[in-house]
């Protein structure tokens, strides 16, 4: 349960990020500060070993112009590396450079050629040579730096850096210096610093961890008045709000949506109450007319009229019931897209033509005339019987709320890549504040009920001219009448101008 909650687990993996940080970080300046100490280290022995080898040209040049002065003339590598004195002199040197400040913690080094040790600023407990390697190095005039082992003292082996020179005179080498320094103090440095390294690395980690966990608290903590205010909320306190914080981020929008939905489902809440109510209100009539009459036949016996006029009357009923059902059914399909459309081109215009002419003969029963006004022939691609529906139940309404003598007017025409009906009667209107209702199930103008319909009809209307991608509006005016709007994609037009 601990490590399931998301402010732990955002801290932990920022700890987990903050230690690969870290620890990269580490490692490329732990060697950035090997490489750099390493490289003075080095710089520091070649100018050593500059001083050395000037040292060294020195007491030569004093030998060789003693020499020349007792009339000995001699080549002047040939005589550093056979003159007898040469041991002598280097040694000489080595011995005084060894009190040299710049050389104290430095040994100095001379071999011949042969790979031997001629001299040495430190007697050391083991003589060392030349490596095979080393000498054949210095046969090629290279330099090299090395870290070796030696023992400085006895038994006591210590890492070293080694600069090893061969001297060149007249393109010939004459003899291989070398300078070894000891690392010791490179090598407390390094482990001074892996060791703060190590301690700095997890207790930095762990107090970012402890800071990120107050942070975490706070950054979370609308979330936490949130969970609480949701735990408030029921079906029957919808009402309730998420509060908002005064900020611009993630928490504002979570909350502002969780508020959206709220809104949503209280609407949807209502709806359904709404609904039930009215699904109640109109089985109660019939049930009602079905219990009376049956009631009231059952009192005495009756005639075989009398049976069959309640049968009929009973039927009526019965019927009445099953389109409420069949119409709510239809509506619930709709709504969760279980309907499948048989789309076919259909010519919009002929389809409406043949629908006014069926519907003249209910108008001509209050006088009505219906006018029909058509732009050309124009196709759609829907389902024929489901548009049928749409424009008989507008029609009806049209008929049903507009009084004797009145008229109705059926309007076709192409709006851009759209086709649009329009249906437009002369009845009392809707009310302004009444108009966003309008498509709601179980809506009625007439509140008394009085005329025939259950207030499904407009419901189902909007759900096939959505399900034909297209829209419907509605547009009245109090005893003036109503316009319904129906746009559908349009196939193609063909003007007849």
């Amino acid at each position: 349960m601990f490590l399931q909650s998301i402010r732990i687990k955002i801290i932990l993996y920022y700890m987990l990020i903050l230690t690969l940080t870290l620890s990269g970080f580490s490692t490329l300046l732990y060697r950035y500060f090997s490489q750099i100490m390493y490289q003075y280290k080095d710089n520091l022995i070649q100018s050593r070993m500059s001083g050395i080898v000037s040292a060294m040209d020195v007491y030569w040049e004093a030998e060789r112009l003693n020499t020349v002065a007792a009339g000995i003339p001699m080549d002047d590598t040939l005589s550093k590396r056979a003159n007898d004195n040469f041991t002598n002199i280097a040694q000489k040197l080595v011995d005084e450079k060894s009190d040299d400040a710049d050389l104290i913690n430095m040994i100095v080094q001379i071999f011949d050629m042969k790979g031997t040790l001629v001299a040495s600023s430190r007697q050391l407990p083991t003589s060392p040579v030349l490596s095979n390697e080393a000498v054949a190095s210095e046969l090629r005039i290279e330099k090299r730096f090395t870290t070796v082992r030696m023992e400085i003292s006895p038994g006591e082996p210590i890492s070293s850096r080694v600069l090893t020179m061969p001297i060149v005179k007249n393109n010939r080498v004459a003899y291989v210096a070398q300078i070894a320094s000891p690392l010791n103090t490179i090598t407390a440095a390094l482990k001074n610093l892996r060791l703060l390294l190590f301690i700095l690395l997890p207790l930095t980690v762990i107090f970012t961890g402890i800071i990120g966990v107050f942070l975490a608290k706070v950054a979370l903590k609308p979330v936490d008045k949130m969970i609480d205010t949701i735990h408030q909320i029921t079906a029957e306190n919808l009402k309730l709000k998420i509060h908002i914080p005064d900020t611009k981020d993630e928490i504002k929008r979570l909350a502002e949506t969780f508020n959206e939905m709220l809104e949503r489902l209280e609407l949807t809440f209502t709806s359904q109450r709404q609904f039930i109510e009215d699904f109640a209100h109109e089985l109660k009539t019939p049930l009602s007319v079905l219990k009376g009459e049956l009631e009231v036949t059952l009192k005495k016996i009756r005639s075989t009229e009398e049976y069959e006029s309640v049968l009929y009357s009973n039927l009526e009923e019965v019927n009445r019931i099953s389109k409420i059902v069949e119409d709510l059914l239809i509506l619930a399909q709709f709504e969760n897209k279980e309907i499948v459309l048989e789309k076919n081109p259909l010519d919009i215009c002929f389809m409406i033509k043949e629908i006014v002419k069926e519907m003249r003969t209910l108008a001509v029963q209050k006088g009505i005339a219906i006018n029909l006004s058509a732009s050309g022939a124009m196709s759609v691609y829907g389902d024929e019987s489901r548009l049928r529906r749409l424009f008989i139940n507008l029609l009806e309404n049209a008929i049903k709320y507009t009084p004797d003598q009145g008229n109705v007017a059926v309007t076709i025409d192409p709006a851009d890549e759209y086709v649009r009906i329009s249906v437009s009667d002369s009845g009392i209107g809707i009310p302004e504040n009444e108009l966003y209702k309008i498509f709601n199930r179980f809506y009625r103008i007439d509140k008394s009920r009085h005329k025939p319909g259950f207030g499904l009809g407009l419901s189902i209307s909007k759900s096939i001219v959505e399900a034909h991608k297209g829209r419907i509006e509605v547009q009245s005016t109090s005893n003036l009448g109503t316009t319904f709007i129906v746009l559908l994609p349009l196939t193609y037009y063909l003007s007849t101008g």
